[in-house]
């Protein structure tokens, strides 16, 4: 019997990073944290800020500060490997240079405080028929689950504190070093530890005297530029979602962190039942987007008219009694698609905060996954009834022309947050 060669090509020892600049900033988690341990759904209690889970966070806002910077995706990968790292990537010449390494930014987490574990019905009131879900509406996937996939209550944690420190190589260069600093800010503003941060879970507060140089200002037009003052100029790359191009309203009155989120649930549990501007919230009615009959009266193969993919997939239709249609719609390709939508309290320099919707330049989605069945994927027609109303010249701002869904979420958030536009 011959000896079977390995293929694995060995690992390619790299130097230890060497520190120049770094970065050290205390923070508090200002609404319930979910998640973020090794389990869906779950938090890690021996570990409750896990460093690569920030560092990844990082890498991500970095694509979203930086990204539009590059002209191709190549570019832009050989850019992010050299600052974050990857896997080493055989050679197709033997005299091609090595690729890929350790990452050239360390990342430290020291918790300073653990915070309370609470259940969620601890934290979050349960929805009544005039009020609605309020925040229940962002923390639905960690209520008890029952049918074919049962699930218990969902732990969460509130309080918690913990410093971060950066350390960066004396390889990166001062434009570098400020892109990877931007990151730092926008993952502040806009993201935050944990699962469902998009939708204000795990929301950040810097806590120290340096509030100024990692959050925005209080005053509006010091924060455009702060805010401004994040993104790299050029044409956004396809599939890849940026805060360049991107638009953002803010309230005007600011408020504690815990109610802001409860009010933000309101808005995007009207938003997605399409019960906006001069259309009364009822949360007990059904949903005023034509997107239910589009699906219930959909044939195999033909292109479909639909407004909330846009907002996130995959989607879940329930079997309610009324004998529409229920079932999964899903992203064309993947099954999956993170939602370019930032619902959630925005931290300020002076201590206050104020309610924010953002909404990402990105990649608007052109097929999806009915029942297994691939179809176009065509906007929501001006007719629907959402749409319409949104359009109406004495709702809102005629500035802010509906054109889309993400059009649309802007001018509803104009009309229930606030009035405070940032495009960048």
């Amino acid at each position: 019997m011959g000896v079977r060669q390995s293929t694995i090509t060995a690992p390619v020892w790299s130097e230890p990073a060497r520190d120049t600049h770094s970065l050290s900033l205390k923070l508090k988690v200002v609404t319930p944290l979910f998640g973020g341990g090794y389990q869906a759904r779950e938090i890690d209690d021996l570990n409750v800020i896990r460093p690569a889970a920030i560092r990844g966070q990082l890498r991500y806002w970095w694509r979203a500060t930086a990204g539009a910077k590059f002209k191709t995706a190549e570019e832009m990968y050989e850019a992010e490997w050299r600052i974050w790292g990857s896997a080493t990537e055989t050679k197709k010449k033997e005299d091609d240079p090595p690729k890929g390494g350790p990452s050239k930014v360390g990342v430290r987490v020291k918790l300073t405080d653990q915070g309370s574990k609470r259940k969620l019905s601890e934290v979050v009131p349960r929805s009544t028929p005039r009020e609605g879900p309020r925040e229940g509406y962002f923390t639905f996937p960690f209520q008890e689950q029952r049918g074919d996939n049962p699930a218990p209550e969902a732990y969460c944690r509130i309080g918690v504190q913990f410093e971060l420190s950066l350390c960066m190589d004396a390889e990166l260069d001062e434009q570098t070093q400020q892109q990877i600093e931007n990151a730092v800010k926008a993952w502040i503003a806009f993201g935050g530890v944990g699962a469902r941060t998009r939708r204000g879970c795990g929301a950040l507060q810097v806590t120290e005297d340096n509030s100024k140089t990692w959050l925005p200002p209080p005053d509006a037009s010091a924060r455009e530029k702060w805010f401004k003052s994040l993104v790299s100029p050029g044409d956004t790359l396809e599939n890849l979602p940026t805060l360049t191009g991107g638009r953002i309203v803010l309230g005007g009155s600011p408020q504690d962190a815990k109610q802001l989120w409860s009010s933000l649930g309101t808005f995007w549990a009207r938003f997605r039942k399409g019960q906006v501007g001069r259309i009364e919230y009822s949360p007990m009615s059904g949903s005023k987007w034509n997107d239910y009959d589009n699906l219930d009266a959909h044939r195999r193969g033909s292109a479909i008219s639909l407004a909330k993919p846009y907002l996130g997939l995959p989607i879940i239709f329930q079997d309610f009694k009324d004998g529409k249609f229920h079932g999964n719609v899903e992203a064309g390709e993947s099954g999956r698609m993170a939602s370019p939508i930032i619902v959630k309290p925005l931290a300020l320099s002076n201590g206050h905060f104020l309610p924010m919707v953002a909404v990402l330049k990105a990649h608007k989605i052109d097929k999806v996954k009915i029942k297994d069945d691939l179809v176009d994927l065509l906007p929501p027609a001006k007719e629907d009834p959402v749409m319409k109303e949104l359009f109406a010249q004495d709702v809102y701002d005629k500035e802010l022309l509906a054109q889309d869904v993400y059009d649309a979420v802007i001018v509803a958030a104009k009309g229930h947050v606030g009035t405070e536009v940032v495009s960048l």
